[in-house]
């Protein structure tokens, strides 16, 4: 029996040898079909071949509703991970009390009212060929081979100016120098009587300055024909009253200014003549609503894509094909998870209390989130959402919603005694971590965390082992004794979501990766078994054909032979 191995990438089809093409049957007085008899014997001796179709079929449907499945947890991971950072989730609105400054405003600014005054724009440097006014662009500047030299930050820039150069043709020359590209570039202006070469720095600022030094045989041109018409200068501010000597001002090279406050960009109109605009920084809950939505709906698809792979729900078909489920203990384990996940407190969070204070929000149940427990609705299982209910939280604390859903390695001590310095992100575990240490003789002495020693330098303690590894505490009470507390490492429901899934679809050690392999690998073997089987049918066919063509033409041997007899008899 031939084999192909279960690893191969595919399997031929059989392709029958049967000889029934050279096969006839005379037909017999008796009536006898035996071409009915072989397909009955046949049809019978196929049963192990429609039950290795029949799996067949199964374990692809299984392999496609694993890969939709898989898809939709990347797209999922795709979405969380554009906001599973605070500064990415949080969204941000910023209003300016005049129009002479605008402002955006993104995840990493904080709420709040700035205050800004303008002084100067930012321009570029501009001179301008007063000294000869050209009739049109069409006139030639260049009778000869010559050189036009200009100086930009210190640097001589020399462009070849070619015989026959018109007005045009040199503004495309100088456009197109190599040295001069991104420094500066060249224009034609026209004020109806004539039209003027026009050279501009390619950036604003005073460091972006320059000046013609060499105009070589260029016709009506000259060095001191051109005229610096605006000069190179930064813009200048003050914001929230910074820096305070009246005549000391932040400078930059630019009116899009995104440096001096974090999250905010000032995109600079025009001077405020003195005046001190009102900048006021919000919460965009309109933006981070639909953002919770949309987690929401991709959530509630992978929900559905488990519950149907798994049997809990049946899909909805047009038709009345099988359809089939995988019963895997690994995805099972998976599923309970995303569903404890959605229904727990957030990792390291801790309640809420007026006199002790603790996190607004701690579970999305808090902010309009419930299972949708009804078994007879079309969202059995999945997340149901009270859009009021968000709102309200929203606009209650629009911090703390996005901090149950995008909190990543924040760490906080509930005791006054110690304080967390850092930890590190994907290292050190999310949750609540037990602190002792011991002050002796004015010194700290000795720590654990979580029961395991920790290191001490001087007055910190580092976890080097355990889910709490690269744990940085600092002490700040030198008193004598031994104390203890507890180290809360935050993440919101984005990353404890993702982390989860991130197992399943692991390249290489993802669970849902691991049975697709496997299904696919019990395909390919079932392949071969009706390779095999096609192949044992086929040679029993042709067997079958041949012994039945035989007893076809002994039984016409016989039929003739009776035939003769009966006519001898009839003739005595």
């Amino acid at each position: 029996m031939g084999y192909v191995s279960s690893l191969s990438s595919s399997v031929e089809a059989y392709e029958p040898l049967t000889t029934s093409g050279d096969v006839s049957f005379s037909g017999l007085g008796n009536g006898t079909d035996f071409s009915e008899i072989i397909d009955a014997t046949i049809d019978a001796e196929s049963y192990q071949l429609e039950s290795y179709q029949d799996k067949k079929e199964e374990y692809e449907y299984v392999i496609d509703l694993m890969e939709q499945l898989s898809d939709e947890i990347d797209e999922f991971n795709d979405i969380l991970d554009d906001m599973d950072e605070p500064d990415e989730f949080y969204s941000m609105t910023a209003e300016v009390s005049d129009d002479q400054v605008e402002v955006d405003a993104d995840g990493g600014a904080e709420a709040g009212i700035h205050t800004i005054v303008v002084d100067q724009l930012a321009l570029n440097d501009v001179w301008v060929n007063t000294g000869t006014g050209y009739d049109s662009g069409d006139s030639v500047v260049a009778a000869s081979a010559t050189t036009l030299t200009v100086e930009f930050g210190g640097e001589a820039v020399a462009i070849d100016v070619a015989a026959g150069t018109t007005l045009e043709g040199l503004v495309s020359t100088i456009n197109g120098s190599v040295d001069a590209r991104d420094k500066f570039e060249a224009s034609i202006m026209d004020d109806g009587d004539g039209a003027y070469l026009v050279l501009k720095s390619c950036d604003a600022g005073s460091d972006n300055t320059l000046a013609v030094t060499g105009t070589g045989t260029l016709t009506g041109m000259s060095a001191a024909g051109f005229v610096n018409t605006q000069a190179g200068q930064n813009s200048r501010i003050k914001v929230d009253g910074f820096p305070p000597g009246e005549d000391d001002w932040i400078e930059r090279d630019s009116n899009s200014i995104d440096d001096v406050i974090d999250g905010l960009t000032f995109e600079l109109k025009d001077t405020t003549d003195g005046d001190t605009l009102q900048v006021s920084v919000g919460y965009d809950t309109d933006d981070m609503f639909d953002k919770i939505v949309e987690f929401q709906e991709a959530l509630n698809a992978v929900i559905e894509d488990f519950q149907i792979l798994t049997g809990r729900v049946t899909e909805e078909e047009d038709s009345d094909e099988e359809t089939y489920t995988v019963d895997s203990y690994a995805l099972d384990i998976v599923y309970n998870n995303i569903k404890s996940i959605l229904s727990s407190s957030a990792l390291g969070f801790t309640r809420y209390d007026e006199e002790t204070g603790g996190d607004y929000y701690n579970a999305l149940s808090q902010i309009g989130f419930s299972t949708d427990t009804d078994e007879d609705s079309a969202t059995y299982g999945q997340l149901l959402l009270d859009e009021d209910d968000l709102e309200e939280a929203l606009d209650n604390d629009a911090e703390a919603v996005a901090s149950l859903f995008a909190a990543r390695a924040e760490g906080e001590s509930d005791s006054e005694d110690f304080q967390v310095i850092s930890v590190i992100d994907g290292v050190t575990g999310a949750g609540e971590h037990s602190v002792e240490y011991t002050v002796s003789g004015g010194q700290l002495v000795s720590a654990y965390i979580d029961g395991e020693e920790a290191t001490v330098d001087g007055w910190t303690i580092l976890a080097g082992s355990g889910d709490a590894r690269g744990l940085y505490i600092s002490v700040g009470t030198a008193a004598d004794g031994d104390y203890s507390g507890t180290a809360r490492v935050k993440q919101g429901k984005i990353g404890e979501l993702s982390d989860s899934l991130d197992t399943v679809t692991n390249a290489e050690t993802g669970s849902l990766t691991i049975l697709i392999n496997h299904y696919e690998e019990n395909v390919t073997s079932l392949d071969n078994q009706i390779y095999n089987e096609e192949k044992r049918l086929d040679a029993m066919e042709t067997s079958l054909e041949r012994k039945y063509a035989a007893l076809d033409a002994l039984l016409a041997t016989y039929d003739s032979q009776s035939t003769a007899l009966t006519s001898l008899i009839e003739a005595l």
